[in-house]
């Protein structure tokens, strides 16, 4: 069996077009999971800075792997170049969501980079908050999908590459 795309989007889209308030869901799971991995971040490094008797080693624990991260998927997205679904000639399709700020560049995904890089880097320190970061990293793919901001090999390309380098922090 073929995958096709742009079939499953548009089913997947229409349900959100059918029903409004499943569309303003999906907006504001997208807001609120970014902010949350964003504040969860923050607080980390508050932890590690104030909390805890300053501790340089813990600290570049925490700030190496997202700041790899960061610099590994800005390089692979320069090196690709794969056009988001809804600016790929031939694709035809219109996001469910519009997007803001316009990058062009979807592969792979950095949101679901940093949120794998994230929640495995607060798993080193806080496993509970980790693993349900990591929980809210895959419903965050789902909702980029269901967007239309990404192809699922995006997502599942910037999963694994935030996984991998956040288990970094298991390492140091």
């Amino acid at each position: 069996m073929k995958y096709d795309y742009k079939t499953i989007y548009e089913k997947n889209a229409a349900f959100y077009h059918a029903h409004p308030l499943a569309k303003r869901a999906l907006k504001l799971g997208n807001l609120f999971l970014t902010v949350l991995f964003f504040i969860a971040y923050g607080l980390l490094c508050f932890y590690t800075l104030f909390m805890e008797k300053y501790n340089p080693y813990l600290f570049i624990k925490i700030l190496f792997p997202p700041l790899l991260a960061l610099l590994t998927v800005t390089i692979l997205r320069k090196m690709v170049e794969r056009p988001r679904p809804f600016h790929e000639d031939g694709a035809n399709i219109t996001p469910v969501l519009e997007k803001k700020k316009e990058s062009k560049r979807s592969f792979p995904s950095r949101h679901l980079t940093c949120a794998g890089v994230i929640a495995l880097t607060v798993w080193s320190i806080f496993p509970v908050s980790g693993i349900s970061l990591l929980v809210a990293s895959f419903l965050l793919g789902y909702i980029r999908f269901a967007a239309g901001f990404h192809y699922p090999t995006d997502l599942l390309c910037g999963e694994a590459l935030g996984t991998v380098i956040g288990l970094l922090a298991f390492l140091l």
